[in-house]
């Protein structure tokens, strides 16, 4: 007989076939928690107890009850929507500190990069390896400073300069605000500058200096006096000596390292009104016949025929030396006489010389005009 048929009573008393725990029933109370009735058999309240117990130490059976407002909103996105057991707390614990550990490693990787050495410069009380707290206040601080001197810097400008915009105003008020007085020609004038003048000299003393009555205090004629170049008579060529940079980018046409080009030295002279050329500064050329040319001819000996009266041809000779005059031995013969010149000679044919030596003019265009410098 089957357990199963037995009645409760005769359920462990002879029994064929054993089923475990099927006729054994629950006498306890009920657990809703568990999901346990009284009358439940044995095995079924074991399965619930075992799937029970094996759901704690899973964590799956486990659910936790916290107030979802004390879920950071790094924990909550992950977390189930409803509420979650412990396994799915833990996972979202881990997840959320592994997040974190991220953070944190990017964190400190800036961090590294920004208290990397700096170059602190004009910074007062800090260093290259100062970290970036202190280099911030090192800024602040000389920010500060920089501002301060700025606005000493306004009040200065705003006190002792005025602006360009109001230069001309300025400047025609203060000139007639000089009532009476001759406006001074210097305040036109840019120092140690020498200017065309074509106005009267009488606005200048004896030494070239200027009259302050006629308005030209402290501007003199360049005539070397009163400490001015010579001007007079004179054309400007741009110095060369000392000119910086020396002797580098000259052309060739100026250059004083090439033959005759003069070496410039501040109020240095040179040049001439004439010029009067030389036979080495003539081009070469020749000359033509006719008495336009010299010329040498080179004798290496000669013979003349002197024929006698009535008498063809020639006969003796007459010796001629180098001798002057010459020595000559006439030697009879019927046939005549000849005269030889034994040493070479040189025969110059010279033709008269022409011109006169005369210099000639080497101006240039120009206008003349007095030259004023104003000196302070």
């Amino acid at each position: 007989m089957s357990c199963s048929t037995c009645p409760p009573e005769a359920c462990f008393n002879g029994c064929v076939d054993i089923t475990a725990d099927a006729c054994v029933r629950y006498t306890g109370n009920d657990s809703e928690e568990l999901d346990i009735s009284t009358g439940d058999s044995l095995l079924t309240v074991e399965n619930i107890l075992i799937e029970k117990v094996v759901s704690f130490l899973d964590g799956t059976g486990i659910d936790i009850t916290i107030n979802p407002s004390y879920y950071c909103t790094l924990v909550s996105q992950y977390l189930p929507v409803g509420t979650p057991n412990l396994v799915e707390v833990l996972s979202a614990l881990v997840r959320a500190a592994c997040n974190l550990q991220v953070q944190v490693d990017a964190v400190e990787a800036e961090l590294a990069i920004l208290n990397a050495d700096y170059d602190v410069d004009c910074l007062s009380g800090v260093t290259d390896s100062s970290d970036t707290h202190a280099v911030l206040q090192a800024v602040i601080t000389k920010l500060c400073v920089v501002e301060a001197d700025l606005a000493a810097l306004t009040l200065d400008v705003d006190t002792n300069y005025v602006k360009l915009a109001d230069l001309d105003a300025l400047i025609a008020a203060y000139l007639a605000s000089q009532s009476g007085a001759p406006t001074q020609q210097s305040s036109k004038m840019v120092p140690f500058v020498a200017y065309e003048y074509y106005g009267s000299l009488s606005n200048f003393d004896g030494t070239g200096a200027g009259i302050l009555a006629n308005g030209f205090n402290k501007v003199y004629l360049c005539n070397g006096l009163n400490g001015t170049p010579d001007k007079r008579g004179r054309v400007t060529v741009g110095a060369i000596a000392g000119v910086p940079p020396v002797g580098i980018g000259l052309a060739p046409a100026v250059n004083p390292a090439n033959p005759g080009n003069p070496n410039y030295a501040l109020t240095g002279t040179t040049g001439a009104n004439t010029v009067t050329l030389t036979p080495t500064q003539l081009p070469a050329h020749t000359h033509t016949a006719l008495g336009t040319t010299v010329v040498t001819l080179n004798d290496p000996g000669h013979t003349h025929a002197i024929g006698q009266s009535g008498v063809t041809g020639g006969g003796g000779t007459i010796a001629v030396g180098n001798t002057s005059p010459k020595d000559i031995q006439a030697i009879s013969n019927t046939t005549g006489i000849t005269v030889t010149s034994n040493t070479a000679n040189n025969v110059a044919i010279t033709v008269d010389p022409t011109g006169d030596n005369v210099a000639h003019s080497n101006i240039q265009p120009v206008i003349a005009a007095y030259y004023i410098m104003y000196i302070p």
